[in-house]
């Protein structure tokens, strides 16, 4: 198969935007202040009502999994060392079936 110049700057634009993609789904990649969290909890407890969706079991489990970071970032540093190294397996592997669910609904 010859490769063309078109086809070979079509693979670098799609290698690029894999790289893009992996670095916005990396843990600890997105900054937030406390006053901006607060405008997104807000917003969030504003939208709770026009979810579908989502039932109280599944608010539990969101709420628990809020506590518990919380409670960690209180207690130490979560984005390194100890907390970090359990946290980022959990967020790739819940990024991945994100997405994959995304795909199938497709």
């Amino acid at each position: 198969m010859k490769l063309t110049e078109s086809r070979i700057k079509e693979i670098i634009l799609e290698e690029i935007a894999k790289i893009s993609e992996q670095e916005e789904e990396k843990l600890g990649s997105i900054r937030t202040s406390s006053s901006e969290r607060a405008k997104g909890l807000r917003q969030g407890a504003a939208d709770v009502s026009k979810e579908q969706g989502i039932d109280p079991k599944e608010y539990g489990i969101m709420q628990q999994f809020d506590q518990i970071l919380k409670d960690l970032a209180s207690i130490t540093d979560i984005k390194t060392g100890q907390p970090l190294a359990v946290l980022n397996p959990v967020f790739k592997k819940l990024t991945s079936l994100k997405d994959k669910l995304n795909k199938a609904q497709k």
